[in-house]
C-alpha cells in the first residue's frame, strides 16, 4: 500500500482516480479546494486536504502538519480548463504545478514520483492533409492557450532534476459525471446530430476509468521522466462518434451542420458576454479552434507497451456505460 496524493480529486477525472486508488489499497490523499463539493468522494476512506496551490508557503504548511514522513506518490491532476482571461490559464496550469512539486521539495515532503495529468491540448492536432495521427516524436504546435499552458508546465517538469516525473497526455476524456459529452447526447436524445466540423473529422478518445486505471498502475511501475498519449488505441470519425450514440440512445436524428462562420461569431460574442460578467464560457474562441481541427487522431502504442496497460473500454462500450449512469442519475 502507498500513500498518494491526488489534486483535483473531486472532479470528473480526479474522482475515478481516487476510486481506482482506493480499490488498490492505497492510501489517499484528495487535495481539493476550500469550496470543493465532495459529493463523489468516499471521505470514510480518503483523507481530505483543503488545498490553496497558489500558496507556496501555506502547502509547505500543510506538508508539515501531516504526521506521515511523505508522500510516495502525487497525481497532480487539478487544473483550469475554462478561465475568464487567458493569463489564468498559465498561472493555474504552470504556476500552481510549481508551487506544488516546489514546496513538496522544499518541505522535505518529496514524492518517488510526481505525475502530471497533461492532455493532448498540449501537442496540438495533428497534421489536416495526410491525417496521420500525431505522434510521441512530433515537434508540440498547441493551437490554444489551455494548449500552451499545459507545454510549458511540461517544459518545467522535464527541466526541474529534484522528483522523477511522468506525463499523461490524454486525448478526449469521457464518462460517467462528464458535462462535455453530455450535451451530444441531449442533442441526440432530441433527434439532433450535430456536425460542427467535417464528419470525416478524426477522434480519438479514452473512457474516464479506464484512464485512472493506467495513473493509479503507474504509481508501481519502473518507468520515469517521460511522456505518453493516453487513448483507447482506436481512431474514430466525427460520424461513429455520433453513430454509436445513437444507437446507445436508441434514437433517430436529423443532421444539423453548424456553418464555422456562424460557429466563430458565437464563440467569440459568447466569450466576451461571459468575460463581462467576469464569468467562464465552454464555447469561446480556443473550444473552437478544437472542435473546427480536422485531425486529433493520436499513436498511443507506446503507452500501452511501457505499462503493459490494456483499455477496458472501446467508444461503443464506453458510451453505452456512460449513457445507462446518465439515465440512472435522471441527466438524461
Amino acid at each position: 500500500m502507498s500513500r498518494i496524493l491526488i489534486t483535483g480529486a473531486n472532479g470528473f477525472i480526479g474522482s475515478f482516480l481516487v476510486e481506482e486508488a482506493l480499490r488498490q489499497n492505497h492510501e489517499v490523499y484528495a487535495g481539493v479546494r476550500s469550496s470543493s463539493n465532495l459529493q463523489y468522494l468516499d471521505v470514510d476512506r480518503t483523507h481530505i486536504l483543503r488545498l490553496d496551490l497558489s500558496d507556496r508557503e501555506k502547502l509547505k504548511q500543510e506538508w508539515k502538519k501531516l504526521d506521515i514522513p511523505a508522500f510516495d506518490y502525487v497525481i497532480h491532476n487539478a487544473g483550469a480548463t475554462q478561465v475568464v482571461e487567458p493569463s489564468d490559464f498559465d498561472r493555474i496550469n504552470n504556476q500552481y504545478t510549481q508551487n506544488l512539486l516546489e514546496s513538496l521539495v522544499e518541505a522535505k515532503f518529496a514524492p518517488k514520483k510526481f505525475i502530471l495529468m497533461s492532455s493532448l491540448a498540449a501537442m496540438g492536432p495533428g497534421n489536416a492533409k495526410s491525417m496521420l495521427p500525431i505522434e510521441p516524436s512530433d515537434q508540440p504546435a498547441p493551437i490554444t492557450h489551455y494548449g500552451r499552458s499545459k507545454l510549458r508546465v511540461e517544459e518545467y517538469l522535464k527541466k526541474q532534476q529534484e522528483v522523477p516525473y511522468l506525463i499523461f497526455r490524454p486525448t478526449a476524456v469521457y464518462g460517467p459525471r462528464d458535462k462535455d459529452f453530455l450535451s451530444l447526447f441531449k442533442a441526440i436524445q432530441k433527434h439532433i446530430e450535430p456536425y460542427i466540423s467535417s464528419p470525416k473529422q478524426q477522434l480519438s478518445f479514452i473512457y474516464v476509468k479506464d484512464l485512472a486505471r493506467l495513473l493509479i498502475q503507474s504509481t508501481g511501475s519502473s518507468v520515469s521522466n517521460g511522456s505518453f498519449f493516453v487513448s483507447d488505441g482506436e481512431t474514430y470519425t466525427c460520424r461513429q462518434l455520433s453513430k454509436i450514440s445513437k444507437k446507445a440512445l436508441g434514437k433517430w436524428t436529423f443532421p444539423l451542420v453548424i456553418p464555422r462562420p456562424l460557429l466563430k461569431c458565437i464563440a467569440l460574442l459568447s466569450e466576451k458576454a461571459a468575460q463581462a460578467r467576469s464569468k467562464t464560457s465552454l464555447l469561446n474562441s480556443d473550444k473552437y479552434k478544437e472542435l473546427t481541427s480536422m485531425n486529433w487522431a493520436c499513436n498511443s502504442q507506446e503507452t500501452l507497451e511501457a505499462f503493459k496497460f490494456i483499455p477496458q473500454y472501446d467508444l461503443e462500450t464506453g458510451i453505452a456505460s456512460s449513457i445507462q449512469w446518465y439515465r440512472k442519475n435522471k441527466q438524461l
